[in-house]
């Protein structure tokens, strides 16, 4: 994805490294960079988490905020589901080939991705919860992803930051009641609560993924790759695991080449290891965030500039 060109000694230097089995930044093929995050930075969302993969100014920084809204049904649609709706937009000052009309191809991409991952079952939540009034109601939640900087590891950010911003989510209560039409056939009504006090977590949302993205260079493969390693990346694989250590959406990345097949098993089998210590750290880093939250955010598009 990256536009950075390196010389031939680099390459050179960055692929022998990978295959001998360390990286130009001192980490091990199956580490991952600092990771930061924070959650309900969007006082106007359901829920809302930034995450940023990498150290401030030489990493990958990604907000998400969830909207949730009652839908009417309209035939055609499953009659007793919810819905995700997921939008990822790169912003111009990410990089400098995202300005204009630079991002379009990538942020379909990543649209895509994030929708495999999240919208369905294999996301672990339960959609039929969504459901307000079979055939008449539901809930949509929108799931709305913005990329302020991007140095790597674009769609592992994207996860961590959604999965943090749907556990933080807390949906109206709502109140469904039978009322009985002139002719006595009983009508289903419903009126969704406004009181920020009743409000009440996605069913499910426990189960959600993590991914794990692998980049093949030379004849190995790493995780998380830097901005340097994508310049040499022969192929891309990201492979969504859940908190149970089941692989439940794969994902190719924009590459021409793909994973020669002696490899693909070798990463299916690392991204459940992987995947095992990254719950672990998810957990620790997420419950971290939702006790410092201080409720003194700034409720407007100066939230970019807080500290982070």
């Amino acid at each position: 994805m990256t536009s950075l060109i390196l010389s031939p000694s680099e390459q050179d230097f960055i692929t022998r490294g990978v295959e001998k089995g360390f990286r130009a930044d001192g980490r091990g093929s199956l580490d991952r960079r600092e990771v930061t995050l924070r959650t309900n930075m969007i006082s106007q969302a359901n829920g809302s988490a930034r995450c940023r993969i990498g150290h401030l100014g030489l990493g990958t920084d990604v907000l998400v905020g969830i909207k949730a809204e009652v839908n009417t049904w309209t035939p055609g649609e499953p009659e007793s589901l919810g819905s995700i709706v997921c939008n990822v937009e790169c912003s111009p000052s990410a990089a400098q080939e995202f300005e204009g009309r630079g991002a379009e191809d990538l942020n379909v991409e990543l649209t895509q991705t994030l929708d495999r991952m999240f919208n369905g079952p294999q996301s672990g939540i339960d959609m039929a919860k969504l459901c307000i009034i079979p055939k008449q109601a539901y809930w949509v939640l929108h799931v709305d992803a913005l990329v302020l900087d991007v140095k790597g590891g674009i769609v592992d950010a994207l996860v961590w930051a959604t999965r943090a911003a749907l556990l933080s989510t807390k949906l109206p209560r709502v109140v469904v009641e039978s009322i009985a039409d002139e002719d006595g056939n009983l009508q289903s009504e419903f009126d969704v609560v406004d009181d920020a006090e009743d409000q009440v977590a996605i069913e499910g949302v426990e189960n959600l993924p993590l991914s794990v993205t692998f980049n093949q260079i030379g004849k190995r493969f790493v995780i998380d790759a830097s901005e340097q390693e994508e310049a040499v990346t022969q192929a891309s694989l990201t492979v969504a695991v859940s908190p149970q250590l089941e692989i439940c959406a794969v994902q190719k990345g924009g590459f021409l080449r793909g994973f020669p097949p002696s490899l693909l098993s070798e990463i299916m089998q690392t991204a459940r290891r992987v995947a095992r210590d990254e719950f672990a750290k998810f957990k620790e880093l997420y419950e971290t965030a939702a006790s410092n939250q201080t409720g003194d955010e700034p409720s407007t598009g100066s939230t970019f500039l807080g500290a982070f």
